[in-house]
Parts: structure tokens; C-alpha cells; sequence
């Protein structure tokens, strides 16, 4: 049908969830991250908001600050994570791979041609944690009278390796208009429900 672009070059594949943030040239959505961890399962979920205005970028990656202004993430378990779960997570950055990737684009992607690559920003990146802060909630994810609400969490989880990870699209007017606390407030509602339907739409102004 025409719409085949080819094989994912090499330097743009098994990107982390952040890094791929890293190197959108626009900025068009929020997004709530929840790493849930039992004694025997690790799993993360994203929900994305859809935002009222698109940023468009010049420079990338873009500031830490920005980052921190459309990701939050949260760490649900019996215990604080530690490095090595945290090492599991999809929200790490590794500053070659970031690099790399944007100077094939800037090479190769007619939209990334005018791009500058800012080594100072990549720089603001950690590469040992989350580019975040992560908020962890206390909780027994699999206790009897909440494992019927994780149990889509747990049957996509994996108990070694890097943790297993789901996107959830929620649109709609009420929701793209929220302050960033009531978008962690409303993903938090949804994740405790344990956020079986996926809500998908456009909202009434064009993005």
C-alpha cells in the first residue's frame, strides 16, 4: 500500500522509553510511567495523554527540565526500588545511544535536517537513574484483595531481564486540559482500577 519505509536502521532500534522522548522532534503528549514490583514479577505501564499544543524542537535532546515537565514515574511495591530494578526499567538513558541516534536522523530525516544536537543537554541526563524523579507507593501488589486488579499487570510481567511494558492511550478534552498533578491523579485512579479498557479518541481541538 506504499506506506512500507524499510527496516528500522540499527542505531534507532531497542531504544529505552526515554530515549526515544530524547529524540522527538515534537512534544505532544504526558505521560504517567508505573513500574510495578512483586516478589516475583516486574512490570511497567505508561499511560499517554494527549497535550492542547504541540512543541516543536530545534535542539535535542531537549532540556532536562522539559523532560521533567511531560514524565512522571512511579514505583509501586513492598519495598523501594533498588539500582538493579531500577537498571530494569525502560527509563534509563545512555548518552551514545541518544547521540547516535540523533546524528543519523539529522542525516538521514528530511524533518530532522535543520537539528542541532546539543551534547550540553545529553550531558543534564544521568545515566544510572531515571531522568525523573520517581515517586515509589508502598504496596503489596499481590496480596489476595488486590491481585484481581494486577492481574493484567502480572500476566505481561517477567521476573528477570528488563521488565515487560505496555502503553495506554487515554484522550479526550477532560483530560488534555488537566494540571500535571490531576493527569498523576487521574492515572493513579486508573492504574488502582487496574485499567482493563484503553480509551482511545481525538481531542476537540486539532493537534
Amino acid at each position: 500500500n506504499g506506506r512500507w519505509l524499510g527496516e528500522c536502521p540499527p542505531v534507532l532500534r531497542d531504544l529505552t522509553y526515554a530515549e526515544q522522548l530524547l529524540i522527538a522532534r515534537n512534544r505532544h503528549s504526558f505521560c504517567v510511567a508505573q513500574v510495578s514490583q512483586g516478589q516475583r514479577y516486574m512490570t511497567a505501564n505508561v499511560i499517554i495523554f494527549g497535550q492542547p499544543v504541540i512543541k516543536m524542537y530545534k535542539t535535542l535532546p531537549p532540556p532536562r527540565a522539559d523532560i521533567e515537565e511531560c514524565l512522571a514515574i512511579l514505583f509501586v511495591g513492598s519495598a523501594k526500588p533498588t539500582n538493579e530494578d531500577v537498571s530494569r526499567t525502560p527509563f534509563l538513558v545512555r548518552h551514545t545511544v541518544v547521540a547516535r541516534a540523533l546524528q543519523w536522523l539529522i542525516l538521514n530525516h528530511d524533518d530532522y535536517s535543520d537539528v542541532t544536537l546539543s551534547l550540553d543537554n545529553l550531558r543534564e541526563y544521568p545515566e544510572d537513574e531515571p531522568p525523573v524523579g520517581v515517586v515509589f507507593r508502598k504496596k503489596d501488589t499481590v496480596s489476595g484483595e488486590n491481585l484481581a486488579v494486577y492481574q493484567d499487570h502480572v500476566e505481561h510481567a517477567v521476573d528477570e531481564g528488563p521488565c515487560s511494558f505496555v502503553v495506554h492511550g487515554l484522550f479526550g478534552g477532560e483530560l488534555v486540559d488537566m494540571s500535571y498533578d490531576e493527569k498523576v491523579a487521574h492515572a493513579l485512579r486508573y492504574f488502582d482500577s487496574g485499567g482493563a479498557a484503553l480509551s482511545y479518541g481525538h481531542h476537540k481541538r486539532p493537534e
